[in-house]
C-alpha cells in the first residue's frame, strides 16, 4: 500500500473517532494536567522526568488525535502546536481546547508527518503518543529532526510488534476500550534505531511485559506484582525485552 492510500485509510478511521466524539467526553478532569496524567497512565514510564516543567516551552504533538494531550500540555504551560491527517480530529482537539479554556494556547494544523511545513528548529519539545508506527519512518524522521532545536528534547510512547501472541491478540481478539485498527504496524528495532537518527543523545526502555495483562483486562488500577516482576525480569533478561507491548524512546539532538 503506498503512503497516499494508508494516509486516507488513517484519515477515515480518525473522523470516525472524531465523529463520536461528545463535549462531556472532551472536558478534562478538574485540575488536570500533562504532569498528573503521565502520572497516572502506565505507557509514560519516565515522561515527566525526561521533559521536566514545560512552562513557556513550545510544544509540537505529532498526531493529536482528539486533542487530550494538546490540552493537557497547554494545561501544563506549554505553548502547543498539533497536527494531525484528519480534519475532523483537528476540529474536535479544537473543541476540546476551547471548552477546557485552553485555545489560546494551542495551534492545530492538518498535515502529515512525513512533510511538516514547520520552519527548521521551530520546537523545543517534540513528543508523541502511539503515533510514530503510523509514519514512514524514511521521510518522517528527516522532518522531525528539522523542526527541533538545536538542545531540544523528543519523547515518543510507541507500541512494539515483536511479540507474535500480542500480535494475535491486536488483531483478532476483543478487549475493554480496544480501538479501531487502521495501517499502522508496531515497531520492530530497525524502526526503532531508524527514528533515532542523527540525535546527540538517544535512548529507549522497553516497558510492560506481564503487566501488559492490566490492558487486556481492562483493569483502571496497576497490579503491582507485575510491575516488579516486570522490572525484575527486563533487568535480568536483555532477550525478553522485545516481547514487551511498548517502548518509551527519548531524543535529544
Amino acid at each position: 500500500m503506498n503512503l497516499q492510500e494508508t494516509h486516507k485509510k488513517e484519515v477515515a478511521k480518525w473522523d470516525l473517532l472524531a465523529a463520536q466524539a461528545t463535549d462531556e467526553a472532551l472536558l478534562l478532569r478538574p485540575n488536570d494536567d500533562f504532569r498528573r496524567y503521565s502520572e497516572r497512565t502506565s505507557t509514560m514510564v519516565g515522561v515527566n522526568e525526561f521533559l521536566g516543567d514545560l512552562t513557556g516551552r513550545r510544544v509540537l504533538e505529532i498526531g493529536c488525535g482528539l486533542g487530550e494531550i494538546s490540552a493537557l500540555m497547554a494545561k501544563s504551560g506549554a505553548e502547543v502546536t498539533a497536527f494531525d491527517l484528519s480534519r475532523n480530529s483537528v476540529l474536535t482537539t479544537r473543541r476540546r481546547a476551547v471548552l477546557n479554556d485552553v485555545d489560546e494556547q494551542i495551534a492545530l494544523v492538518v498535515a502529515a508527518g512525513e512533510a511538516l511545513s514547520f520552519a527548521d528548529e521551530s520546537f523545543d519539545v517534540l513528543f508523541g503518543k502511539a503515533i510514530l508506527h503510523h509514519l514512514d519512518v524514511n521521510l518522517g524522521s528527516d522532518q522531525l529532526f528539522r523542526v527541533l532545536k538545536t538542545g531540544g528534547k523528543a519523547i515518543f510512547v510507541e507500541p512494539m510488534g515483536m511479540n507474535p501472541v500480542l500480535k494475535f491478540v491486536r488483531e483478532y481478539v476483543p478487549y475493554p476500550n480496544k480501538n479501531p485498527r487502521g495501517e499502522d504496524r508496531p515497531l520492530n528495532y530497525e524502526e526503532i534505531y531508524a527514528w533515532g537518527r542523527g540525535y546527540q543523545e538517544y535512548n529507549f526502555r522497553e516497558i510492560q511485559l506481564l503487566s501488559m495483562i492490566e490492558r487486556g483486562l481492562g483493569f483502571g488500577k496497576r497490579i503491582n506484582i507485575l510491575r516488579r516482576l516486570d522490572d525484575l525480569l527486563l533487568d535480568r533478561f536483555v532477550f525478553i525485552r522485545r516481547y514487551c507491548r511498548y517502548i518509551v524512546m527519548t531524543m535529544e539532538k
